[in-house]
């Protein structure tokens, strides 16, 4: 019996055994692999950082072949410095091959090394000189090789997740191998929606005026804007903070629309549709159009069309407001026009309630001519004129020029009362429509 009893229990005991390792690989592999898909996306962060950055790097560049005037070149110049010391920190967190990582690694610290150079020249008082710009052109080459063999390798790490017990291996990895030793980057030898659409300028709205409106007003002033009449317009959720704003449901002809007007004045904050799906039977133009119809019809005034995008069977278009010829580029609205049927949909008025406000002092102290003559001479010019542009310490009046280098559109704005350079926008164009960076 106790032989029998012992023999039972031994059995019960390696049984007991084997269960508890089992579960205790089961229990690591989880965790192995929980690790393993933690340090994937780690990786993956890291790689997307490091594009924005690259990306911003270029950009900047680009911006320096025109820029006039020692203090944008200095601004540029040490932006791009502390971004390619990011790229460079960022790439030796990777797991890249170690010839590959060095050669990116030594080319964005020169990057750095060499801005530096450049902006201790510049805010000397002297300019960058033809030399200078020749070697930020071959950088400017380099980076765009870098830059799509890092998109590359980017696309790669979502396809092919990091394999295990190789995060950290020298050796090149699977989805870096095509990419990295593959076509060499010539180096050189020495070696970020529309223009100020989220200016935010004042922290006490100007725009916000008018007395006090009580629930009814706002419906009906919510259903002025939405295109239908009061008994369509349901309460809806309310809102407070800077804006404190009633909320209403409006059921339109073009589907339910969500709408929020300020209790102060009863203005429109804005108004978004509840699906935005729609058909694209208009063109763009048409829709541009529609919408400048509307901000005249509900009482926005002069307004004129900055930048336009188009998703969802939407036009999406910029206004900015204008004061005696002059545009107001801090008193913006975002309008929302359905491409089906070009009725407004849509409009975010925030910025324009912030900023918009009459401005006393519009008149320049240079003339357009004489801005103009301030540019590069590598930017072929199509347009120019007078606009206030917002900056971190208030707002300038600028001559802003609109032109074309290497194949690429820009805004460069020049101070209309002291000729200094304000600041330099490049326009891209996107699959749905245009932006400024």
């Amino acid at each position: 019996m106790e032989r029998k009893f012992t023999a039972r229990h031994a059995a019960a005991a390696l049984g007991l055994t084997l269960c508890v390792s089992l579960g205790i690989n089961a229990w690591q592999s989880a965790q192995g692999e929980e690790l393993r898909g933690q340090l994937s996306m780690q990786r993956q962060r890291e790689m997307n950082d490091i594009l924005a950055a690259m990306a911003d790097i270029e950009v900047n560049l680009q911006k320096l072949l025109i820029a006039s005037g020692a203090e944008q070149s200095v601004t540029l110049l040490g932006e791009t410095a502390l971004l390619a010391q990011h790229v460079e920190t960022s790439l030796s967190r990777l797991p890249l091959s170690a010839g590959s990582a060095a050669d990116a690694m030594k080319f964005a610290g020169q990057i750095g090394d060499y801005v530096m150079t450049l902006a201790a020249q510049v805010s000397g008082g002297g300019m960058l000189t033809d030399d200078d710009e020749s070697q930020l052109e071959g950088i400017l080459t380099a980076c765009r090789s870098l830059n799509a063999q890092l998109a590359a390798m980017g696309d790669a790490l979502y396809t092919q997740p990091l394999p295990e017990l190789q995060f950290y291996d020298e050796a090149a990895l699977p989805w870096e191998s095509e990419n990295a030793e593959d076509s060499a980057i010539p180096y050189p030898s020495l070696i970020y929606d529309g223009p100020f659409s989220d200016a935010r300028t004042r922290d006490i709205p100007l725009g916000l005026t008018g007395p006090r409106v009580t629930r009814q007003q706002a419906r009906e002033a919510a259903a002025k804007f939405a295109g239908t009449t009061a008994d369509r317009v349901h309460d809806g959720a309310d809102s407070g903070g800077q804006f404190e704003a009633f909320g209403f449901d409006a059921d339109t002809d073009s589907g339910t629309i969500h709408v929020q007007i300020t209790g102060q004045g009863g203005h429109l904050l804005w108004m978004m549709p509840e699906t935005a799906e729609f058909a694209q039977r208009l063109t763009q133009a048409a829709c541009v159009k529609a919408a400048k119809v509307w901000l005249a019809d509900v009482g926005f005034g002069q307004m004129e069309a900055c930048f336009t995008q188009q998703y969802d069977g939407m036009v999406v278009v910029n206004f900015a407001s204008v004061q005696d010829g002059v545009l107001l580029y801090p008193d913006q609205v975002k309008v929302q026009v359905s491409m089906d049927t070009g009725t407004v949909v849509g409009a975010e008025c925030s910025q324009y309630l912030i900023n918009h406000t009459h401005r006393s002092d519009l008149t320049p102290a240079i003339t357009q001519t004489e801005a103009k003559d301030m540019l590069s001479g590598k930017l072929d010019i199509r347009s120019g004129r007078l606009c206030v542009i917002p900056q971190e310490s208030g707002e300038r009046l600028c001559w802003g020029f609109n032109g074309q280098y290497a194949g690429e559109t820009y805004w460069v704005f020049v101070d209309a009362k002291t000729g200094e350079a304000a600041d330099i926008l490049r326009v891209a164009n996107t699959q749905d429509g245009e932006t400024a960076i």
